[in-house]
C-alpha cells in the first residue's frame, strides 16, 4: 500500500492536478523568472526591475499591447498543443517549425487557386484551413512512418525536416510566387474574403484565437475521454508494456504524429490568414522551436498550453521592447526562458526523488 500511495503521489505531481504540485510549480516558473531576469540586467549594469517592468509593461500595457501579445500567442498555443500530443505519445517530434512553414506554404497556395473565383469567406477560410491541417499532418507523417516501420530516430529527421520547409518556402517567395509589385521579397496576396476577420478593432486580434480555443477542446477530448488518447498515454509511459497489451503502436504513432503535424500546419494558416496575408522570408521567429518549451511547461496537458503560451507570448513582445528601450539583445530573453525551464525541471526531479524515498 505504501508503494501505492507513492505511485498515485507521483502520477498526481507529473499531471500538476494537485494544489501543492500547481504551487510549486508556480514558485518554480516565478524563481526562474527572477534569476533570467537579473543575469541579463546585471550583465550590462540595469536593473532588473527595469527588465520586468519592460516586458510586463510592453505586453499588458493597454489593450494594443495585450491584443499584440494574444497575436504571438495563436501560434504558440496551435504547436503547443501538437507537440504536446506527439510527446504524449513518445515521439519527439522537434519538426514543428517546418509544419509549421507547410502550413503557412498550403494557405498562400489555395489562396493563389482560389483568386478571383469570389467565393464566400466561410468557404474560402475553410478551405485553407483544411489544406493547411492536411500539409502539415502529412509533412509530420513522413517521420513518423521512418520512426515506425524503419526504427529512424526520429529526432534528426524531424530537425532536419524544418530547414527543407524554410528553403522550400524560400524559393517559393524569391521564385514561381513572388509578387513583382512589390519591393520586398515576398508572393501574392490572399484574397480579402481568405483572410480572418479581426475580432477587435483598432488591434491586430483575429479569429484565430477562436481556432485555437476549439483545437484546445479537441485535443483534450481526445487526450482525455477516448481510447486512442488513452492508447497515446499507454505508448508514451510505457510502450513495452502497451505492445504486449495489444495496443497497435505503429497505429498510435502515426495517429499522434498526423493530429501533432495538424495543429502546427494550422498555426502556419492561422499567422498567414490573420496577420502577414502573404507568405514572407522569416514569417516565423522560432515558433516551433519555443513551442517545444511551452508543452513541456504545460506538462504535455492541453488545458495548460494556453497559459504556458501567453507566458512565453509575454516574453517575446517583451524582447522587442528590451531592444529598444534598454537596448538589451533579444538573447536575454532567451535566458530568461532557458532558467525558467531549467527551474521547473530541477524542482520536478527534486520532488520525484523524494517521492520515492
Amino acid at each position: 500500500m505504501p508503494e501505492l500511495k507513492r505511485y498515485i503521489s507521483l502520477i498526481e505531481l507529473v499531471k500538476g492536478t494537485t494544489f501543492r504540485s500547481i504551487l510549486l510549480y508556480l514558485i518554480s516558473v516565478g524563481l526562474g523568472l527572477i534569476i533570467g531576469g537579473a543575469l541579463p540586467a546585471l550583465a550590462i549594469n540595469i536593473s532588473p526591475m527595469e527588465v520586468y517592468q519592460t516586458i510586463f509593461y510592453a505586453s499588458l500595457g493597454n489593450m494594443l499591447r495585450i491584443s499584440e501579445t494574444l497575436v504571438k500567442t495563436i501560434p504558440l498555443w496551435l504547436i503547443g498543443l501538437g507537440i504536446a500530443v506527439a510527446f504524449s505519445s513518445g515521439f519527439w517530434n522537434i519538426g514543428a517549425e517546418g509544419q509549421f512553414y507547410w502550413g503557412a506554404i498550403a494557405a498562400i497556395g489555395i489562396g493563389i487557386i482560389i483568386s478571383g473565383m469570389n467565393l464566400p469567406p466561410p468557404i474560402a477560410i475553410l478551405l485553407i484551413l483544411i489544406a493547411g491541417f492536411l500539409a502539415g499532418a502529412l509533412w509530420a507523417l513522413i517521420p513518423a512512418v521512418l520512426k515506425v516501420y524503419l526504427g529512424v530516430n526520429e529526432i534528426i529527421v524531424t530537425v532536419m525536416m524544418n530547414f527543407i520547409a524554410i528553403y522550400f518556402a524560400e524559393y517559393l517567395i524569391l521564385g514561381p510566387w513572388r509578387d513583382p509589385a512589390v519591393p520586398e521579397p515576398m508572393t501574392y496576396a490572399l484574397p480579402l474574403e481568405a483572410r480572418l476577420p479581426k475580432i477587435l478593432p483598432g488591434t491586430p486580434l483575429h479569429a484565430g484565437i477562436f481556432i485555437a480555443i476549439i483545437a484546445t477542446l479537441v485535443a483534450y477530448v481526445i487526450l482525455e475521454k477516448t481510447p486512442l488518447g488513452f492508447e497515446i498515454k499507454c505508448v508514451g509511459n510505457n510502450p513495452k508494456a502497451a505492445l504486449w497489451s495489444g495496443i497497435n503502436l505503429s497505429k498510435v504513432v502515426i495517429s499522434s504524429m498526423l493530429l501533432s503535424g495538424g495543429l502546427a500546419g494550422l498555426a502556419g494558416v492561422c499567422e498567414i490568414t490573420g496577420i502577414h496575408y502573404r507568405l514572407l522570408r522569416g514569417v516565423s521567429p522560432g515558433y516551433g522551436f519555443l513551442a517545444i518549451i511551452v508543452a513541456l511547461l504545460a506538462k504535455l496537458s492541453p488545458l495548460g498550453v494556453p497559459a504556458s503560451a501567453f507566458f512565453f507570448a509575454m516574453l517575446l513582445v517583451g524582447a522587442d521592447a528590451l531592444q529598444r528601450t534598454v537596448k538589451i539583445p533579444v538573447s536575454a530573453v532567451y535566458v530568461i526562458q532557458a532558467v525558467i525551464l531549467l527551474s521547473v525541471i530541477v524542482l520536478e526531479i527534486v520532488l520525484r526523488r523524494g517521492l520515492k524515498r
